[in-house]
């Protein structure tokens, strides 16, 4: 059977963005990159970390029986499933503040972005000091009093890919789009809009697109679905949840929907994403006179609704400021502290976001695939904020210490390691994920072939401390007996590329021993398809083609050059100009 290899060293590989400060945006209209580190007066101090812990790695093979396949993995060291113990991330005596405004988010690369600062009723004051974390929570890159372009936490870490301290407290909500473009919503009575385009330029600066909205204390969240429709909820007065939605890229906006309606129940803090399938799942806290209850919602990519008011937790349970995320197979990941100020625990749901109620309530069972579980108590917490990475797993941070001013408080992170995941990656493109059974170093993983041709896997799982190993691995089905390595045999011999690592353009070169079609494709870290070269017979001989990655981010890549049922791969690096 033809079988390739190639193993990823997250922690080890991943590239560090850099940062520099912008002025204010909206003078002139355009923001700029943070290309280079710019260590102007501006930051007060930026500190780099290059301490790298080591991620397992991976030992993969697979057999094939009656069209189903079973892939086993061996580690080098003992994979863990579940939350990895705290980090300390930030500090501070906290002479006149009440509590932190926090937040989160990662990148196309797995890192994760800490945002924190100060909060204290009247305080005009908007740096945050921002941390970059490794994805095992380690931190990576320290900036204080780090500001963002014009007060928004957008960090522009390449020029392709920007990413949005999402999920404040208090403080404008943004989202950036796959085709790059920044939303950004803030206000109360009004609500107001930007948009920046993917090259800095400010598109849209705070128009007014709602008015009356009765948003509480600017909670306004946001969310984009696969279709490029923009969504923003909100709680109208406390006791409306409301949404409005664009289908032009915010020229236009839908007359705000009242979706969930109690005069009498508080119902405020909701969440809102979108699924690959474009339905939206809204999440909310609602006070039914004696509990907090976490409040769930989804919407049809039409607007209608698909699962009405349903709730996921019990009265025992009093929900404050729940968080979510959704992650590639459309699982939805909820945090949130039980009480209300002065709390003692922190709790994680995750339910599925594929399940579809036909527009009726639906049951704790029937939504709920982990039920409520505490992660942390005992302990003086607020406003605990998640982020699933490209790996199922899950980030998240929070606030501990008293409530209230002339108190010390500290932000602290955490990570839950998922049961080690297989992606698969069919020959007609179809993607499945299969939660792998085993323990230890030894798990194993089996799904039904869907036909004939190339299988791409991606293999993920963590140790203890959360560092997380990643490998890819591909074969021809059914097998042939031909055995093909990383350096090529078969029909396929001298694969290489130059430059490596490059920025504009590199070569591929390979000889071909006999006549047959040749395609050659190009994955990024997570193993999904990027490009594909060349899809054409080639006759015997040396073969060059050319690859100018345009719009494509800097990162490492991996090449798989297929003839026949001969494959040889490679590995390659982009590195910004």
């Amino acid at each position: 059977m033809s079988v390739v290899k190639f193993g990823i060293c997250l922690a080890a590989l991943s590239v560090v963005p850099c940062f520099a400060i912008s002025g204010d945006p909206m003078i002139p209209d355009h923001i700029g990159y943070f290309d280079e580190p710019d260590l102007s007066e501006e930051i007060s101090s930026v500190r780099i970390v290059t301490d790298r812990s080591d991620p397992p790695v991976f030992t993969i093979s697979h057999t094939e029986s009656g069209g189903n396949i079973t892939v086993n993995v061996i580690s080098n060291e003992d994979l863990f499933e579940g939350w990895c113990n705290d980090k300390g991330i930030w500090s501070h005596s906290n002479w006149d503040y009440w509590w932190l405004n926090t937040r989160i988010s990662s990148d196309i690369d797995n890192m994760i972005y800490a945002g924190v600062k100060l909060y204290q009723y009247c305080d005009p004051n908007s740096n945050f000091d921002m941390y970059v974390l490794e994805n095992n929570g380690d931190v990576t890159e320290e900036n204080s009093n780090w500001n963002g372009p014009g007060g928004n936490p957008l960090i522009i870490n390449n020029p392709f890919r920007n990413t949005y301290l999402e999920k404040p407290t208090i403080d404008p909500e943004g989202i950036v789009d796959e085709d790059n473009i920044t939303y950004i919503f803030s206000g109360s009575s009004s609500i107001s809009f930007t948009k920046i385009g993917a090259d800095g330029t400010i598109l849209v600066n705070g128009e007014t697109i709602i008015t009356g909205a009765g948003a509480w204390t600017n909670e306004i969240r946001t969310a984009v679905a696969p279709d490029e429709r923009i969504y923003i909820v909100w709680s109208c007065d406390m006791h409306d949840i409301t949404c409005s939605y664009s289908d032009d890229g915010g020229a236009t906006w839908a007359t705000p929907i009242s979706l969930c309606y109690s005069g009498s129940n508080q119902m405020n803090k909701p969440q809102i994403c979108c699924d690959s399938n474009g339905n939206a799942h809204i999440i909310w806290q609602q006070w039914t006179g004696a509990s907090n209850l976490l409040t769930y919602m989804k919407l049809y990519p039409d607007g209608s609704i698909c699962i009405d008011e349903s709730f996921l937790t019990n009265s025992s349970n009093q929900v404050w400021a729940p968080q979510m995320d959704i992650d590639e197979e459309d699982n939805i990941h909820i945090v949130w502290a039980k009480g209300s100020q002065q709390i003692t625990s922190a709790y994680y749901t995750k339910i599925n976001g594929n399940l579809d109620g036909s527009g009726q309530p639906m049951s704790d069972d029937d939504l709920t695939l982990i039920q409520e579980s505490a992660f942390l108590s005992s302990q003086k917490i607020r406003y605990v904020k998640c982020r699933v990475d490209g790996y199922m797993n899950v980030h998240v941070i929070f606030e501990r210490g008293e409530y209230g001013r002339h108190v010390p408080k500290a932000m602290y992170y955490m990570k839950m390691n998922s049961i080690p995941v297989l992606r698969v990656e069919f020959p007609n493109d179809s993607i499945a994920f299969v939660e792998m059974t085993g323990s230890g170093t030894e798990w194993e993983g089996t799904f039904a072939a869907s036909g004939d041709g190339t299988y791409s896997l991606r293999v993920s799982g963590s140790n203890s401390a959360g560092d997380t190993g990643v490998d890819l691995y591909e074969f021809v089905y059914p097998g042939t007996g031909i055995e093909t390595g990383d350096c090529g045999c078969g029909l396929i011999s001298s694969i290489r590329n130059y430059p490596n690592p490059f920025s504009s353009q590199t070569a591929f070169v390979y000889s071909l021993s006999g006549t047959s079609e040749v395609s050659i494709r190009i994955f990024d870290i997570r193993g999904r398809l990027v490009s594909v070269l060349t899809q054409r017979e080639q006759i015997p001989g040396t073969y060059t083609v050319n690859w100018n990655p345009t719009g494509i981010d800097s990162g490492i890549y991996f090449y798989s050059i297929q003839a026949g049922n001969s494959v040889g791969t490679g590995r390659c690096l982009i590195i910004s100009e």
